[in-house]
């Protein structure tokens, strides 16, 4: 499991995760009991070259997606930090190399494929 002051991701695999769901107290932050795993896909499109199960899942930018678009929404007004707003541009970065990442791939015709 890995734990930050902010909550906990149990690894079930490289692949699967288990979020731990949490709410606000009145003394705080507390955990719920409740996981939630969370999958990423897996899978090639070429017939035999699944070197791991097929899986369905989330794509690692959707992930990336919403921690930036909520941290967008909620830094703002006084909640606003230059923490969180390096925060954000990073994964925004991250976003961007990723998206060329995607195209160059596509332009190789190995999307989607364990081939690099």
């Amino acid at each position: 499991m890995t734990q930050n002051s902010k909550g906990s991701v149990h690894v079930l695999s490289p692949r699967n995760y288990a979020l731990t769901e949490y709410e606000v107290t009145n003394t705080g932050l507390e955990d719920t009991t409740k996981r939630f795993e969370l999958n990423l896909v897996r899978e090639s499109k070429i017939e035999g070259d699944n070197i791991v199960s097929k899986q369905p899942g989330f794509l690692t930018e959707q992930l990336l997606w919403v921690a930036q678009n909520y941290l967008s929404e909620v830094n703002v007004g006084d909640l606003k930090t230059n923490e969180t707003t390096e925060a954000i541009k990073h994964i925004q970065l991250a976003l961007i190399l990723l998206d060329k990442r995607d195209i160059d791939r596509k332009e190789r015709n190995v999307d989607n494929t364990y081939k690099k």
